[in-house]
Parts: structure tokens; C-alpha cells; sequence
């Protein structure tokens, strides 16, 4: 029958190993948040470009300075 002390530090040696891997999976849950956050900003955004570039087509008119100018600027970004 194994010593008590060692069925401790091996109990305590399987906490640590799963405080490391929950401390690990909580930091990839915030890293992949953070990514789909991104994502979801820069598709809205798209969208509402897309819905404008539409309303321009449909309004079968050229595009202000101002709106081209403005694309500009969203294409250094």
C-alpha cells in the first residue's frame, strides 16, 4: 500500500497539472474572443460599405470627392 504522503503530492501534482491546463484553456478562450471580436467589427464594416457602394450604384451617379477620399483613407487603415 503506497505511503499516504505520496497519494498527497500525487494528488497534488494532478491539481497543479489541471490549474495549468484550465489557466491555458481560459487564455486561448480570451485570445480566440478577442480574434472574433475583430472579425465581426471588420465584416460589419464591410457590410456597411457594401450596403453604400449599392446605394451608389442604384443611385447610378459618380461618387462625391468626399466618399472617394474617404475610401482612401479606409484603404491606408
Amino acid at each position: 500500500m503506497p505511503a499516504p504522503d505520496a497519494d498527497i503530492t500525487r494528488l497534488e501534482q494532478r491539481i497543479t497539472e489541471l490549474e495549468v491546463k484550465l489557466a491555458f484553456q481560459e487564455r486561448t478562450i480570451d485570445d480566440l474572443d478577442a480574434v472574433l471580436r475583430r472579425f465581426t467589427a471588420t465584416v460589419e464594416g464591410m457590410q456597411r460599405e457594401l450596403s453604400r457602394l449599392r446605394g451608389d450604384l442604384a443611385d447610378d451617379s459618380p461618387p462625391s470627392t468626399a466618399d472617394v477620399l474617404a475610401a482612401l483613407d479606409d484603404e491606408t487603415e
